[in-house]
């Protein structure tokens, strides 16, 4: 490592991975030092660390932990928004896009379109037609909305909104990192928007604006069987699911399943081998943390600057019935906690 800090500071040259093994082999007689080994001693170098290239963990497929809840009127919610159209020019009235939030267990949509800026009044607007949506679908005598998840979106995070939360007796969790953020709306915008690019079309150009089909949609995302890892429910719909049903469609979809239901129970951490420890410093990828478009080059960047200490093991079922490995960190900048799998995290410098 002294000698790839030489190059670079002393002869400008940035030697790469193939160059570093070659020379502890042939120049410094470490034949018996894996590249394994290098490649992680690399990975550690000041000048190397965040821009070293991070991949997730392979075959990664239905590992994922499944986001389980037992009960009704727990959101995910989100902005989503359409972008112009050559076709026709979207008004201003409606280039704020659309508040939407998914049910986490019966997969029931609610959407508001926000009209003219997304600031703190109008997203109590939003949400007060959220409310006014749930009680038309499940009547005054129907569950209660009692968590709304969200990432912390300024005007959502704003006194007006939260207050507004504390008045309806709705529990508020902001999402920190885009890859824990709300996968439910997340879902849902993509299954929202392929709906509708069907439903218009078959409709003259002049006639595919969004915002006069996007209840169409909706009410088409609710009125069709649930479908949950790959098992189809055809006698349920999203607005089939009530506080009346409830139990009938919990033992129907721990039956279908059974991952829903062993979700559920804790895992002995000492039971489970992990990679890192308790007290270890590591960073998060920048896959699973950020999911800007522009402005970070990961080819510049692969990891979060900020660095984060593990406080907890945390295993769980995964979908395949794996055990998977997270672990609860606090970032040691802001005093934030977050959970991270193993696979999006680096051991830090």
């Amino acid at each position: 490592m002294s000698w790839v800090t030489d190059r670079i500071d002393q002869a400008g040259r940035v030697p790469r991975l193939s160059d570093v093994v070659e020379q502890a082999g042939k120049g410094f007689g470490f034949r018996g030092l894996s590249r394994r080994a290098i490649s992680a001693a690399l990975r550690r170098h000041p000048y190397y660390h965040l821009s070293s290239h991070q991949v997730k963990g392979p075959r990664r497929l239905g590992r994922h932990r499944p986001i389980v809840c037992n009960q009704l009127g727990v959101l995910h919610a989100d902005i989503a928004f359409y972008s112009k159209r050559r076709e026709f020019e979207t008004p201003k009235t409606f280039q704020s896009g659309f508040l939407i939030a998914k049910d986490v267990l019966s997969r029931f949509v609610y959407f508001v379109i926000l009209r003219g800026n997304r600031t703190a009044k109008e997203m109590e607007r939003a949400f007060r037609v959220l409310l006014q949506q749930h009680e038309e679908a499940f009547g005054s005598d129907g569950h209660k909305i009692v968590s709304i998840s969200f990432d912390k979106e300024p005007s959502v995070m704003s006194h007006r909104v939260q207050s507004f939360f504390r008045d309806h007796f709705i529990s508020f969790h902001g999402f920190e990192m885009s890859d824990s953020k709300s996968k439910m709306a997340e879902n849902v915008i993509r299954l929202l928007r392929t709906t509708l690019a069907r439903l218009m079309a078959a409709k003259p150009p002049s006639e595919r604006k969004w915002w006069h089909h996007i209840g169409e949609g909706i009410a088409s995302l609710n009125s069709l069987p649930i479908e949950i890892d790959g098992q189809r429910f055809h006698r349920w719909t999203p607005a089939d699911v009530n506080k009346r049903t409830l139990s009938s469609f919990l033992r129907v979809l721990h039956r279908k399943v059974p991952v829903f239901y062993f979700a559920q129970f804790e895992i002995a951490p000492q039971l489970v081998k992990f990679k890192y420890s308790v007290g270890s410093v590591v960073r998060p990828k920048l896959l699973a943390t950020s999911s800007a478009l522009i402005g970070t080059k990961r080819s510049e960047e692969n990891l979060k600057k900020d660095r984060f200490r593990i406080e907890e093991l945390v295993p769980y079922v995964a979908r395949n019935y794996s055990v998977g490995r997270a672990y609860r960190c606090v970032n040691l900048r802001t005093r934030q906690s977050e959970v991270f799998d193993e696979w999006d995290l680096a051991v830090s410098n």
